[in-house]
């Protein structure tokens, strides 16, 4: 993104205001499509340019409506600190774009939950996309507030507004234009350069689901190689020193196990920069009270390494201490990385996997007439990570729909969630996708990659990672075939498999 600002600034630079070379006409409904998909930050003035007296612009003042929804939505439930916001949010972002003037509150109800970081973001879009605005000045304020260095960016690059459009048909891009975007290239790259701002790890797995795999498997070394290998002969260490009892070439070799090698604050570090390398600046491992409690008990046991030569009441009651804080961090991570593997089947995720698809196409390309969603009332957990989850069913529902677009019956689609018990006695959840093509396909096709396109290839290999599978049945009236997965249930809280 930061790198389409400053590609587009150093085109307006050699703009201005008062050559008409400048001047463009009403953007065309491609256009601003275009400019949504690539989410430019120019996005939604070139969507509200498409001319409102035609069939477009009605359409796209309909669908910026409908986005605005959503997106007031998504802020009322941010600022109660719901996960459901995301969803929100994103099912705002699979219809329009959104409106700058959002912005404000949303940074203001980060600061309110106390995310810096992003609140500084947000008043930093607010104040490049809307510089004049009324509530610029008290913006400015309000983001000196939290982070007065970038403030003085908007301070120190405070700009003319462009100038008035002269008749209804035309938009002006000039100097003011540019000087607005060189603002917002200084300020986001600002933003981005100040990486260790980020949010705790637990804050991050809830607004990234995408990032689940990386962090489990960070989590899961971290957890191995120095935590159960490393720390996990403290304990030993304990009940031979607190009981006097053991030999000295036992003693020798949980020192040696604690100690010996790669030194034990360079393993804990280490560990960190994996974190910060795989996940950048979105994490802050300082604002995380867990790894902050570990970063101690870790010290601590460092600089006990030469005392416990000899050890005393005075090294081992510090050691005690550590260790059972560092039981704790691990039971905190064992828990965190179970629930990183478990995605919630609702009917608002398959609603949002639908309407995100259907997006994808222009209006009249695959117009889907009735879609219906149904899934239990009881929460149904299935051990998939909610990135790949998402990646499965969409591309069964895009494969639905692109099916669709030579029918002449009536397109209607449907997915239903529902669980079941095995001969085996384990319980069973089937995700079914419904269309009503005549077009053939069978399971067979499924797993031939000649048959198939790559998203269904896709799907059956990443079904093979969770034990899932994949089978092609006749649907129920008015649906001509199904295409039903299946996944294991997850029973029980997260944490350690059984």
């Amino acid at each position: 993104m930061i790198g389409r600002v400053l590609a587009l600034w150093v085109v307006l630079q050699g703009c201005d205001g008062d050559d008409p070379a400048s001047v463009h006409e009403i953007s065309s409904w491609e256009e601003a499509q275009d400019a949504w998909r690539r989410r430019d930050i120019d996005a939604y003035r070139v969507w509200m340019s498409v001319d409102p007296s035609t069939q477009d612009g009605r359409l796209a003042t309909s669908r910026a409506a409908q986005a605005d929804a959503l997106y007031r939505r998504g802020l009322a439930l941010l600022a109660q600190d719901d996960p459901a916001a995301r969803d929100a949010f994103r099912q705002g972002l699979a219809i329009a774009p959104m409106n700058p003037a959002l912005y404000l509150p949303l940074a203001r109800t980060y600061r309110d939950l106390g995310i810096d970081s992003r609140s500084s973001e947000y008043y930093a879009k607010y104040l490049a996309a809307l510089p004049e605005a009324p509530d610029a000045a008290l913006a400015r304020q309000e983001l000196a507030a939290i982070d007065p260095e970038l403030a003085s960016v908007f301070e120190a690059h405070r700009i003319t507004p462009p100038p008035a459009p002269t008749t209804p048909r035309f938009l002006v891009f000039g100097s003011g234009a540019a000087a607005g975007l060189l603002v917002a290239a200084a300020a986001l790259l600002f933003v981005w350069a100040r990486r260790g701002r980020g949010v705790s790890l637990g804050r991050l797995v809830t607004q990234s689901p995408e990032l689940h795999p990386a962090v489990a498997y960070l989590i899961g070394s971290l957890r191995h190689e120095l935590l159960k290998h490393r720390i996990g002969a403290v304990g030993d260490a304990l009940a031979l020193l607190e009981g006097g009892r053991g030999t000295p070439e036992q003693r020798a070799f949980l020192r040696a196990r604690l100690y010996g090698g790669q030194p034990l604050l360079d393993a804990w570090k280490g560990h960190l920069r994996s974190f910060e390398r795989a996940l950048g600046f979105r994490l802050d491992v300082r604002k995380d009270p867990m790894f902050r409690r570990a970063d101690r008990a870790i010290t601590t046991i460092a600089k006990l390494e030469n005392r416990l030569e000899e050890p005393s009441a005075s090294s081992l009651g510090p050691l005690r201490d550590a260790h059972a804080s560092l039981r704790d961090f691990d039971r905190e991570l064992s828990a965190l990385s179970g629930d990183l593997v478990r995605t919630v089947l609702t009917e608002a995720l398959l609603r949002q996997i639908a309407d995100e698809v259907k997006s994808e196409y222009t209006p009249g390309q695959v117009e889907v007439a009735e879609t219906s969603f149904a899934a239990p009332s009881e929460a149904l957990e299935v051990e998939v990570f909610r990135v790949d989850l998402v990646l499965i069913l969409k591309n069964v529902v895009r494969n639905a729909i692109l099916a669709m677009a030579d029918t002449s019956t009536t397109r209607r689609l449907a997915v239903e969630v529902e669980s079941a018990i095995e001969p085996t006695g384990e319980e069973v959840v089937h995700i079914s996708v419904r269309d009503t093509s005549p077009q053939p396909l069978t399971t067979a096709d499924l797993h031939d990659g000649r048959r198939v396109d790559r998203g269904l290839g896709l799907v059956t290999a990443a079904l093979a990672r969770y034990d899932g599978s994949i089978a092609v049945g006749k649907g129920p009236p008015p649906f001509e075939k199904s295409v039903t997965i299946r996944f294991f249930r997850a029973l029980g809280e997260g944490g350690e498999p059984a």
